[in-house]
């Protein structure tokens, strides 16, 4: 719609609409106050949240490089030859480097039909066909279902590795040892048949002599060499069926060995849908067959090559519809058994079937029935690529081999994947070495937030002398410098001065401060800096401290883990009133040596969490070997204990301790048996405890061994120490920590104190805004409301002024109009009288 047409003075001629524009501008003034004064503050607030989102920029780039953690990735991987292995740093890194040989690769399995069909729909089989992944590193090299085993899927897993007899010895063997015709000979019996094996000439390692060991045993044996320097033999034939004596011989002193008595090897126990099926002899060589109950119904015939390792994996018992190739293929693929199968055509009219593995390594080994399809054309199923799993010989050749179910390697150097990518018998060696170059980058993050708060700080406080325009926040001018030479000084003290000179001096791991007041970077300096010490550059920068103590007890067992952003620097005391445990327990049995026997079978069960592991032990069977068989069990079943032998020589004990310490660490044992290890006489429940204690004087909170201060009176509050000292169950002084942030978590406090909480420069600044934007709001209102009443009070004044002039214009008129009517009739009477008195004289 259009403005109403204003007819301004019509009347009286004057500019009414002027005259009350003039008359409203100084009623306007309080309300135009108002209104200037609240878009300054909208313009402050603005400027003020800017800041706050540099100093929020400041403080997450402090953040990310204030602890430790942040310089897992300041190191590279180089490599003697890429072609046959690198590495790439994943987390915890540190400079170090290994050197192996590349045995060989990982790879999945490949089993195809010995013949071909003509086409895909001719029928190959009927019934089911059950089908697998991973029963290799089980174990388990092949199944079939019977045909009341029920379709779909079956559980199956290896709660017990089997084990053969061993015997071991009860002394070191030495790091070189020399064989000849006086000290080469060891005689045995071996499932009650005597033997007498003859060790080869020469001189060996503990891992060669081994080897010789097994070597001269023609394969009944098998020997290894702990990394004390134990020697053990074993048979290879294992189970309860499988015996061994060690019955004398030259070389027995040689290897650290002795006589003894009988013992039996461990049996096995497979698990089918929670079913348990024991294994009692596992040939030495070749197949062993077994049948498998299934909790379900029906039963598995499985055949077994080589010993029962923990762990498990689940078939699938698929129906192959009408028994064509395609129908197969379709169950198989559609089963997701970690397999894949494939109608192969391998000529015209001519077509075989292939099953692939979908993962390398014996984890991811087909597992199938290999004989299902016989009575058809296709034959039976051929392994034309066996799947293995990726070894390395750390050293070269000859060295400890470790094992990956894919090329990729974990462990052989803290914190670094190996990739292999070829087999080569010559050693290749890859080298961590530290690179700056990752952290630079983060380093110029830090650097450019920092620049960009002094730099809006500048130009919001600015004052230009030549237009005398002031900056919006020139009124704190004050306080925000002061707040940017906080940020110079934390940096200049740091590198050692506030300014850098014209020779470069102040100048520490690329860092100065310019006369200008703003941070330089230099990050070729940094790296070289880096790379020549990165431990002193990286505690520039993080949370750190060092620790005085108290007795020469607790030297180096308190250190600084971590801190916040409220954490002030100083000297704080530091009282521990327990210290952390692991859940240890400790079996009240004692034995001779490692080598002494249980009088009869037991199991014994370990229960951490929601995770539990069985371990059954035969009678006869070595303490040594039971500790290898609890400790095995409670790997695969992924629990965070140990097991080992305790004590000294003729009182030895076994023991089961975490790996991690704390309250939240507890574990569980019981016995099938009389308990012949003691492990339950202290009760069946073990727990480890928390640190406990004080810092600054203020109870702290203890999680393990971290001890935090959670205590806002005191200026320690938010630092965790990790203390390691064992022993103290009462409060002892262990001594004082000198707390010191480092740039970066200096740089991050400093921005987390101005932007958080009610005291902050900056969260005070805008909630000061707020509340004042907030209190002018009703006042314009209201201010707003008194104009317009105003201004229509004068509207209506000028326009009942314009009305009474209109109406006194009209009055006037009419007056005027009335006059001159009456003049003009008494003009003509008066003439007509005259005439006609004329007329009559």
């Amino acid at each position: 719609m259009t403005a109403p047409i204003s007819f301004s003075g019509i009347e009286s001629g004057l500019n009414t609409t002027a005259i009350i524009n003039a008359l409203m501008a100084a009623y306007e003034q309080p309300l135009n106050n108002l209104q200037t004064e609240q878009t300054n503050l909208n313009t402050q607030m603005s400027d003020y949240q800017t800041l706050n989102s540099d100093l929020l920029n400041l403080q997450q780039a402090g953040d990310a490089l204030a602890t430790p953690g942040a310089y897992n990735q300041a190191f590279s991987v180089s490599s003697s030859d890429s072609a046959i292995a690198t590495g790439s740093v994943t987390s915890g890194s540190g400079a170090g480097s290994v050197t192996f040989a590349v045995d060989q690769l990982a790879t999945g399995s490949t089993q195809i039909s010995a013949g071909t069909v003509s086409a895909t729909n001719d029928v190959v089989a009927s019934g089911d066909y059950l089908v697998g992944s991973g029963g290799a590193v089980l174990g388990i090299q092949s199944f079939a279902g019977t045909s009341s085993l029920a379709t779909g899927a079956h559980s199956i897993s290896v709660t017990q590795a089997s084990a053969g007899a061993s015997a071991s010895g009860t002394s070191s063997v030495a790091q070189s040892t020399t064989i000849g015709s006086t000290n080469n000979t060891i005689t045995a019996n071996i499932d009650g048949t005597a033997y007498t094996f003859t060790i080869a000439s020469g001189t060996y390692t503990t891992s060669q002599l081994a080897q010789a060991v097994q070597q001269s045993s023609g394969g009944l044996l098998t020997a290894s060499v702990s990394s004390s320097g134990i020697m053990t033999v074993a048979t290879a034939q294992q189970g309860s069926s499988a015996s061994l004596q060690i019955t004398g011989g030259t070389a027995l002193t040689s290897l650290g060995m002795s006589a003894g008595s009988t013992t039996y090897g461990t049996n096995g126990i497979i698990n089918v849908d929670g079913t348990a099926n024991t294994i009692s002899n596992i040939s030495a060589s070749g197949a062993t067959q077994v049948t498998l109950t299934s909790g379900t119904g029906g039963t598995i015939t499985a055949n077994l090559a080589g010993p029962l390792t923990i762990g498990s994996m689940t078939a699938q018992n698929v129906s192959v519809g009408n028994g064509s190739l395609a129908s197969v293929v379709s169950a198989i693929n559609a089963a997701n058994a970690g397999v894949t199968a494939t109608a192969l055509q391998v000529g015209t009219n001519s077509y075989a079937l292939e099953i692939t593995s979908n993962s390398t390594g014996l984890v991811g080994a087909a597992t199938i029935d290999t004989q299902a399809f016989s009575g058809s054309s296709l034959g039976v199923m051929q392994t034309t690529t066996a799947a293995q799993n990726a070894i390395v010989s750390v050293g070269g050749t000859g060295g400890y081999q470790v094992s990956s179910d894919t090329n990729q390697l974990t462990g052989l150097i803290p914190g670094v994947t190996v990739q292999v990518s070829q087999v080569s018998s010559s050693p290749v060696t890859l080298t961590v070495s530290a690179d700056g170059t990752n952290i630079a980058n983060q380093v110029q993050t830090l650097v450019n937030a920092a620049n960009k708060a002094l730099s809006d700080i500048a130009t919001f406080t600015a004052y230009n002398e030549s237009t005398n325009v002031a900056g919006p926040l020139n009124d704190q001018a004050a306080a925000l410098n002061g707040l940017s030479q906080q940020i110079l000084s934390l940096v200049g003290n740091a590198v050692g001065t506030s300014v850098v000179g014209a020779d470069g001096t102040g100048e520490s791991a690329g860092l100065s401060i310019t006369s200008s007041g703003t941070i330089q970077f230099d990050k070729t300096a940094f790296i070289q800096a880096y790379d020549a010490n990165p431990s002193a550059v990286q505690a520039m920068f993080t949370v750190g401290g060092t620790f005085t103590q108290s007795g020469s007890t607790y030297a180096g067992q308190v250190s600084v883990s971590g801190a916040s952003n409220v954490t002030q620097s100083g000297s704080y005391a530091v009282v521990i009133s327990q210290s952390a445990t692991q859940a240890v327990d400790t079996g009240s049995a004692t034995f001779s040596s490692s080598s002494s026997t249980l009088a009869s079978a037991e199991s014994y069960t370990i229960t951490s969490g929601t995770q539990s592991a069985t371990y059954a032990a035969t009678a006869g069977e070595s303490i040594a070997n039971v500790i290898s068989g609890i400790k095995a069990s409670m790997a695969a079943a992924g629990i965070g204990v140990s097991a080992a032998l305790t004590g000294s020589s003729g009182a030895y004990s076994v023991q089961l301790s975490s790996a991690n310490y704390g309250s939240a660490v507890s574990f569980t044992v019981t016995a099938s048996g009389t308990d012949q290890l003691g492990l339950t006489s202290a009760g069946s429940t073990y727990s480890g405890k928390d640190v406990a204690g004080t810092i600054d004087g203020q109870t702290a909170v203890g999680t393990g061994q971290m001890l935090s201060l959670n205590n806002s009176s005191s200026p320690a509050n938010g630092l965790v120490l990790q203390v390691t000292a064992t022993g103290i169950t009462s409060a002892t002084p262990v001594g004082t920590i000198n707390y010191s942030p480092g740039i970066a978590q200096s740089l991050a406090s400093l921005s987390a104190n101005a932007i958080l909480g009610p005291s902050g420069l900056i969260a005070s600044s805008i909630s000061g805004i707020q509340n004042t934007l907030t209190s002018l709001t009703p006042e314009i209102t209201t201010q707003q409301q008194l104009v317009a009443t105003e201004k229509k009070m004068l509207v209506q004044e000028f326009t009942k002024m314009e009305e009474a002039l209109a109406q006194l214009s009209s009055q006037s008129q009419f007056l005027k109009y009335s006059s001159g009517s009456s003049s003009s009739t008494t003009s003509s009477s008066s003439g007509s009288l005259s005439g006609s008195s004329l007329s009559g004289g």
